[in-house]
């Protein structure tokens, strides 16, 4: 199987398929707890035009997991650098198209945009949203946000935030608690570490502005639980150049769930752009 370092020493599996084509280049950007196999219905698909690129982030997949769990640790930028030097290590010159899900793989594709655009064709967003969930404590914390909070994340956080975090900490306290990650902080050290992400997050939130020039296509699910379909129709307003398109049953999961009609929508938003 396929491997390269990174700059701290891991060793991260990435998938080269096609490599000969000259169709063009998409990247696949998985999003957290996932890993670059989730795209497998689009890979099968797409291999037989493009050039496919895509990698287990580090602790994802079949790639290396750290030997300690910093809890609190960006990892969008680290996955960013990552990519950015497995292209370099693959020697990609020439422009790609991205495609990123969730809210991990979605974030970290517009961050590529935003500071490659000269190196993008396209952006293609599936089940993402505006939602800078990076780390260990962001993630729990969202996971616990039930759904029409999630809905109208802004509205009601932005009024009740303490309220929601008094809710929810100690529910995230007592799983980072856990032995498995070895967390050598007390109570209150964590309780002010988990503030000040969910603080962090918020005041990220509010002052996004992708600015992406590039083509793109946003797909959300209209069942989808995790990133609503909301978030897809916010990212459409902040994307000048986008194309939205919600599909009804279909949860969080749509590219695996609704495969077909993903594909569909993939190759053809691909194929206009020509």
């Amino acid at each position: 199987m396929p491997y390269f370092n990174n700059r701290e020493g891991y060793n991260l599996y990435y998938e080269d398929i096609n490599p000969s084509s000259d169709k063009g280049i998409i990247i696949l950007l998985h999003g957290f707890a996932s890993s670059a196999s989730f795209f497998k219905a689009q890979i099968k698909v797409l291999k037989n035009f493009y050039r496919i690129i895509a990698f287990d982030a580090l602790g994802h997949g079949k790639s290396e997991h750290t030997k300690e769990l910093n809890i609190s640790k960006n990892i969008r930028y680290e996955i960013i650098r990552d990519l950015e030097d497995l292209l370099k290590f693959l020697g990609v010159k020439e422009k790609y198209g991205i495609i990123g899900h969730s809210l991990v793989g979605g974030m970290i594709a517009q961050l590529i945009c935003i500071s490659h655009p000269e190196d993008t064709k396209f952006l293609i967003l599936l089940n993402s949203g505006y939602i800078m969930i990076d780390n260990v404590i962001r993630n729990m914390f969202y996971n616990l946000l039930p759904y029409f909070i999630r809905m109208n994340f802004l509205d009601v956080v932005a009024n009740t935030v303490e309220d929601v975090l008094d809710k929810t900490i100690p529910y995230i306290i007592t799983a980072l608690s856990n032995s498995v990650y070895n967390i050598d902080l007390s109570k209150e050290e964590l309780y002010m570490k988990i503030e000040d992400q969910i603080f962090r997050m918020i005041t990220e939130i509010k002052g996004y502005d992708p600015n992406i020039k590039c083509p793109t296509l946003i797909i959300g699910g209209r069942l989808d639980n995790f990133a609503p379909e909301q978030m897809s129709e916010e990212l459409h307003k902040k994307i000048p150049n986008s194309q939205l398109e919600i599909i009804d049953m279909a949860g969080h999961f749509a590219p695996a769930q609704r495969k077909d009609v993903v594909n569909e929508l993939i190759l053809n938003f691909i194929r206009d752009l020509k």
